[in-house]
């Protein structure tokens, strides 16, 4: 019998608890364990919401490692991958009586190709911290540098598949991608992110090893990452970059390349003038896009009959021709599909223009589909020899009988399903009070804006700062910045006044200070403390109905006599994005504090209500006075 049989899920926690410095058991981590262990073994689906400080990740890899198959876990920001990486995934090398191997692999774009970087330098000025950084890295991850490379260049420079000699290429033995590569394969347990998952998953498995067992983690962003996967774009900059490269890396014939410029210089000069918005969408078919469609393909075709026999076969450079012209066939080809949707509407699609100028001189078009479930659920639920995933996240549970139907329709999950909410250890009615202030307008009354900034300014006053005043807009941010941030006691500043994790680090080492932000600071931002005291949402995080594809697909349900847009698109979209934000405030059995949501519909309408319900359950108040600080508030309490 292997060792990890005789090893049970509470004997790995017990091991934690006796040899993890901090390490706390929690019922509610082992319940979550437990409920995922089943779900390997029957290989079924899993979708679970766990509360903040529950311990998911762990929740998660402990039953993953006990079952010996190949992992993969995939999460959608940097920082959870880094958790999983650098703290979690140690702790139980540390305490586990047989070895796990663990990898973390990124897109391919990610890494430095060398071949192609010594291509480059051939042909362009390269900072020297670049040439320093890729003589002495380790894995060639752009991520290790402290600064950005110009675009084109990195463009020139990373690994890319089209062009890629394999086996034949003179640094392969060397190469960043094809290591990370070997370490994936060896791997246990690999770490990736949303995007290569669902890239892999079109791909057909071209990209990772094969595995048994998935964990995706921040899954309710995999729907909006899905969506991102499966669309296609055009724009000035994309055209501009193909004939460039045409000309410099194949030859392509002047004439064909100028035609192409033209044709695109038509198409976006006709949209401009025909859609003079900044974002509009594309329901009628657009015929110019036909005649740049008919050029380009004029060059996929010119491209497919190049044999480069006029070239020297020196230093293979018909080898890295034919790669070359590869590269930039694949460029043409998704610069066509979405120019065929563009040109022939189609009612599963939604198209938009969006520009940042008047005349279209910086414009793009972009298709994509209106419902990624079956994209999800073909490709990815359905991967030859996927034995089980595990779907979880803090914020999937919204309104409604199922409270994870929103989610599973939004993937595809369908069928018998493993699901449950496990409920946050923390003490949320000791821990924090939510106030619903009752007196303020309707947040499209043209007096909400001036009185919620006053509401606010109590709020700050009440709580000595260390507050993140969170907007759902960058207008409304703005608009309540210029009215309070000279009166405010305390120091503060906006999202954008400086990159966000120094705005995060700002916030950190100033005493009360008061942070506004939107929508990169809802979520991923984890401050522990009383130096984040207070949460201040200004409204229910409804989708604005400029956004096309929201707008589409409101649309669609509109059609549809049996659903409702509202409350089977609208309510549990703004249901899970509210949590995320109200989720900021407590992350620890020890921090205190208040959440402000300053939209008067949460207390006067039936659907704010069904929203309360969703949130932790604190203390609610719609009334501050009587007390003069929060922590006379706690004390009273």
């Amino acid at each position: 019998m292997a060792e990890c049989d005789l090893i049970r899920t509470e004997d790995v926690f017990a091991l934690l608890a006796k040899n993890l410095p901090g390490y706390e058991e929690r019922e509610q981590q082992l319940e979550l364990a437990r409920s995922i262990e089943y779900t390997f073994k029957a290989g079924k689906t899993g979708v679970f919401e766990a509360g903040t400080g529950t311990g998911k990740t762990l929740a998660a890899l402990i039953p993953a490692v006990l079952a010996r198959k190949k992992v993969v876990v995939s999460t959608n920001t940097i920082a959870l991958q880094e958790q999983y990486i650098n703290k979690d995934i140690p702790s139980l090398q540390a305490i586990l009586p047989f070895p796990i191997e663990v990898a973390l692999l990124k897109g391919r774009g990610n890494y430095v190709g060398l071949r192609r970087w010594d291509e480059a330098l051939l042909e362009h000025e390269v900072d020297n911290r670049l040439i320093d950084w890729v003589q002495t890295s380790i894995n060639g991850d752009i991520s290790e540098l402290e600064f950005v490379p110009p675009y084109e260049l990195w463009q020139e420079m990373n690994s890319d598949t089209d062009d890629c000699l394999r086996n034949k290429c003179p640094r392969f033995g060397e190469c960043f991608y094809f290591e990370a590569k070997r370490r994936a394969e060896k791997a246990d347990i690999l770490v990736v992110n949303h995007a290569l998952l669902l890239t892999d998953a079109v791909s057909s498995g071209g990209i990772l090893p094969k595995y048994e067992l998935l964990i995706v983690d921040e899954a309710h962003h995999l729907p909006d990452v899905a969506t991102d996967i499966f669309s296609s774009s055009i724009s000035n900059r994309s055209i501009r970059s193909l004939t460039n490269r045409a000309i410099k890396k194949v030859m392509a014939p002047p004439g064909l390349v100028y035609d192409i410029e033209e044709a695109a210089n038509g198409f976006f000069r006709d949209l401009a003038i025909r859609f003079p918005q900044a974002k509009t969408r594309l329901k009628e078919p657009i015929e110019s896009a036909m005649d740049l469609a008919a050029v380009l393909g004029l060059l996929r075709a010119w491209l497919e009959e190049q044999t480069f026999d006029h070239l020297l076969d020196y230093d293979q450079a018909r080898e890295k021709a034919k790669l070359k012209a590869k590269a930039l066939g694949t460029r043409v080809d998704n610069l066509l599909s979405c120019l065929q949707i563009v040109a022939e509407p189609e009612e599963d699609w939604v198209v938009w223009a969006s520009k940042a100028d008047q005349i279209g001189a910086r414009m793009e078009v972009t298709a994509a589909p209106l419902d990624v479930s079956g994209y999800v659920q073909d490709l990815l639920l359905s991967k030859a020899g996927l034995d089980s995933s595990v779907w979880m996240s803090a914020t999937l549970a919204t309104v409604g009988e199922d409270p994870f139907d929103f989610f599973k329709r939004s993937v595809g999950i369908e069928g018998n399903v493993v699901q449950q909410q496990v409920h946050s250890p923390f003490d949320y009615k000791k821990q924090a009070f939510l106030y619903l202030p009752t007196k303020l307008p309707e947040p499209n009354h043209q007096d909400y804006i001036a009185s919620a900034a006053a509401e606010i300014e109590r709020i700050v006053e009440f709580t000595s700062g260390r507050a993140f005043l969170l907007f759902t807009s960058h207008a409304a941010l703005t608009a309540t910045y210029e009215l309070i941030s000279e009166s405010l006691p305390y120091e503060s500043k906006k999202q954008g006044d400086m990159p966000r994790q120094k705005l995060i680090d700002w916030f950190l080492s100033t005493p009360n200070s008061v942070l506004f932000g939107t929508a990169s600071f809802w979520e991923g931002v984890s401050i522990d403390g009383e130096q984040l005291s207070c949460v201040v949402i200004d409204r229910i995080p409804f989708q604005v109905p400029d956004d096309p594809i929201y707008e589409a697909r409101c649309e669609l349900l509109k059609h549809d006599p049996s659903a409702s847009w509202f409350n089977d698109l609208a309510l549990p979209h703004a249901t899970m994005r509210l949590k995320q934000g109200v989720g900021r405030l407590i992350r620890t059995t020890k921090d205190r504090g208040m959440v402000a949501i300053l939209d008067p519909r949460m207390t006067r309408k039936q659907y704010g209500k069904r929203i309360l319900e969703c949130l932790p359950p604190m203390q609610l108040v719609h009334d501050l006075s009587g007390q003069q600080t929060l922590e006379e508030a706690f004390a009273e309490y």
